[in-house]
């Protein structure tokens, strides 16, 4: 299952998966007059491409990160037996950590 999260700065959508909620696994961001919306996969072979409207462009991100696990041969989508990444760790540790301030 993908979550999204919108940068209200930037207006760039990153989307996340349930093994590592921490990590981009890819985007969505409008570019140029008129607006055309670029998409990149972060895993695998690190695809990309332009659509015409968000929701197509979404679902060519979805689609190549089908491939993606297609490709590594798990159609375990639960994400149970995956280990999150060392990043995810470290930023999660650093979210626990308590916040001291002078």
């Amino acid at each position: 299952m993908l979550s999204k999260s919108r940068c209200p700065y930037t207006g760039v959508v990153n989307y996340f998966t349930d093994r590592d909620p921490l990590l981009a696994v890819g985007s969505v961001a409008a570019t140029g007059t008129p607006p055309r919306y670029v998409w990149r996969c972060y895993v695998g072979d690190e695809s990309s491409g332009l659509a015409p409207d968000m929701s197509l462009a979404e679902a060519n991100l979805r689609r190549a990160l089908a491939a993606v696990i297609d490709q590594r041969g798990g159609n375990d989508r639960s994400g149970e037996t995956a280990r999150a990444s060392r990043a995810a760790a470290y930023w999660r540790k650093l979210n626990d950590a308590p916040c001291f301030r002078p």
